[in-house]
C-alpha cells in the first residue's frame, strides 16, 4: 500500500500505450452507434509522491474506443504530450503557444470536439489539441486570442453551434472571464467578470438567454501550496456563496449574484429559463469540500445530492429542492438540450468497498414523473460517467443508449458498457472487452462519425 488510495487499485495508472483491432463483443452493438467514445483522466507517467500526491493532477491519458456498423472497431489510449509530460516520457516537447501561467498543464479532465477540433482539456490552463489518432497537435489558443486559462467544462449550443467557456485565475483580478466561439470555432466575445477572490469554479451552465457562475467557497490557498499539496481549500467563514447571472449577450457588469446556502458545486446538470424570467438550475450539491482529504475531493461525511435551484432575479432569492437522494456525481444529459428544458439526466451513484474505494452504477432521472432508475452492474463494478448517445438527429431525449466505462475489480479488468436509456435497468444491450484497465477517471464524449 502506498497510504494513498489514488494511488492503488483502479486509481493507479496503467503504463502501456495500447492500439487494439476488433474487440470482443458480447450481446448486439446498436449499427446506428458510428463514432468514438472518448475518456480523459489523470494516469501519472512516473510513480509520484504518495504524500502529495492529488488524484486531479495526474498527467492526463486519452482513451478512445471506436464503433462501427456494429463493431468495436478498436481501442487505443495515449498520454496528452503536454510539457510535463513529454518531459517525464523522454519526449521532445510539442510545439505550440506559451502556456497562459507557466505552471504546466496536466490536460488530464475532459475532452470535447467542437469546430473540427479535439480538445484535451484542464481547467488550469490552455487546451490542448489532439487529433483523431489521439496524437498531441499542441496547446491552443484561438489564433492568440484566449490569453487565459480554459474550464474543462465548455457547453456547446445545439442550436447555434457556439461554443461558452469561462475561465479562472488564481493570479488576478480579474479572477474570472466568460468567451464564447462561434460554430467555425473563432473566439468572438470575452468578458472579464468581477469576483472577489480566486475560487476555485470548476463548471458553469448556460440556457437559452442567460449565463450561469458559481461563486463558492473553495478558494485557493497559499500555504497548502507552499508544502507542495493541492492548493484549494474550503473556506465558508471568510468567502460567501453565491451564484450569477449574466444575459448571454451582456458584460460583467450586468451579473446579478444571488446568495445560496454554503455548498460546492462540480457539475451542473443542465440549466434552463422559465417563462416568468426565473432560471432554474440542476446541480449536484456537495456539502463541503476539500476538508479531510488532501489527495482527493472530500467533504465532512456528507454525499453529494442533486438538487433543483431556481433563481429568483425579481426576488432577490434562490429556492433549493432536492431532487435525488442518491449520492452521486458526473450528471450528464442529452447534450442536444444544453441550455434547454430537461426531462432525463444521468448520473453515477456511490457506494463504498472494505477499503473505502467508491463504488457504483449509474442513474437516470425522470424529473418530470419523479423518479429514478438504477442500473447496478453488480458486485465489485465501477462505473465511469454515463454519456448519453441519440439514436438519430429525429430520435426523443431519451432515445438512444448510454455508454460507460466499467471496472471489474474481481477481473481487474475494464469493458465498455452500452444501456438503452429507454429500459436502463435492463442487462446491457452489449459490452466490449477491452484490453487493458481503464483507470477511474473524469469525463469524456461521444464523437459521431470520422
Amino acid at each position: 500500500m502506498t497510504g494513498n488510495r489514488y494511488l492503488v487499485g483502479n486509481f493507479a495508472p496503467v503504463r502501456e500505450e495500447v492500439d487494439a483491432v476488433d474487440l470482443p463483443v458480447t450481446g448486439s452493438l446498436p449499427k446506428e452507434l458510428n463514432g468514438r467514445l472518448l475518456r480523459n483522466g489523470p494516469n501519472p507517467v512516473n510513480d509520484p509522491d504518495p504524500a502529495t500526491y492529488h488524484w486531479f493532477l495526474g498527467d492526463g491519458m486519452l482513451h478512445a474506443i471506436h464503433l462501427r456498423d456494429g463493431k468495436a472497431v478498436s481501442y487505443k489510449n495515449r498520454w496528452v504530450r503536454t510539457d510535463i509530460a513529454a518531459d517525464a516520457l523522454g519526449e521532445p516537447r510539442v510545439p505550440g503557444p506559451a502556456d497562459v501561467w507557466d505552471l504546466g498543464s496536466p490536460a488530464n479532465t475532459h475532452v470535447v470536439h467542437h469546430a473540427g477540433r479535439t480538445l484535451a482539456l484542464v481547467e488550469v490552463a490552455l487546451p490542448t489539441e489532439v487529433d483523431k489518432d489521439l496524437n498531441t497537435v499542441g496547446r491552443f489558443d484561438f489564433d492568440g486570442r484566449l490569453r487565459s486559462a480554459m474550464t474543462a467544462h465548455p457547453k456547446i449550443d445545439a442550436a447555434t453551434g457556439e461554443m461558452h467557456f469561462f475561465g479562472y485565475n488564481i493570479f488576478g483580478p480579474p479572477y474570472l472571464r466568460y468567451h464564447v466561439a462561434d460554430a467555425s470555432g473563432a473566439l468572438v466575445k470575452t468578458e472579464d467578470i468581477d469576483i472577489p477572490g480566486p475560487v476555485m469554479i470548476h463548471d458553469f451552465a448556460i440556457t437559452e438567454n442567460n449565463v450561469v457562475f458559481f461563486d463558492l467557497p473553495v478558494l485557493f490557498d497559499m500555504d497548502l501550496a507552499a508544502k507542495g499539496l493541492f492548493p484549494f481549500s474550503w473556506q465558508p467563514d471568510s468567502y460567501g456563496a453565491r451564484v450569477g447571472v449574466m444575459p448571454r449577450g451582456g458584460t460583467g457588469a450586468d451579473v446579478r449574484w444571488v446568495d445560496v446556502e454554503p455548498c460546492y458545486v462540480f457539475h451542473p446538470l443542465n440549466a434552463y429559463d422559465e417563462p416568468d424570467g426565473r432560471v432554474v438550475v440542476d446541480v449536484v450539491r456537495h456539502p463541503s469540500m476539500f476538508v479531510q482529504d488532501r489527495h482527493g475531493p472530500s467533504g465532512q461525511g456528507q454525499e453529494p445530492t442533486l438538487d433543483r435551484w431556481t433563481i429568483d432575479l425579481a426576488g432577490n432569492k434562490v429556492l433549493e429542492d432536492r431532487l435525488s437522494e442518491h449520492a452521486q456525481e458526473f450528471p450528464r444529459i442529452d447534450d442536444r438540450l444544453a441550455g434547454r428544458r430537461h426531462r432525463y439526466g444521468y448520473g453515477t451513484y456511490f457506494g463504498t468497498n472494505d477499503d473505502g474505494i467508491r463504488l457504483g452504477g449509474l442513474l437516470k432521472h425522470d424529473l418530470v414523473a419523479g423518479t429514478t432508475a438504477i442500473h447496478d452492474f453488480g458486485a465489485g463494478m465501477s462505473s465511469s460517467e454515463g454519456v448519453f448517445v441519440e439514436a438519430s438527429d429525429a430520435a426523443g431525449e431519451d432515445e438512444g443508449w448510454v455508454l460507460s466505462v466499467v471496472y471489474d475489480e474481481a477481473a481487474d479488468a475494464s469493458f465498455v458498457a452500452v444501456l438503452d436509456a429507454t429500459d436502463f435497468a435492463a442487462p446491457p444491450v452489449a459490452t466490449i472487452q477491452l484490453p487493458q484497465r481503464v483507470p477511474f477517471g473524469f469525463h469524456g464524449s461521444w464523437v459521431p462519425g470520422e
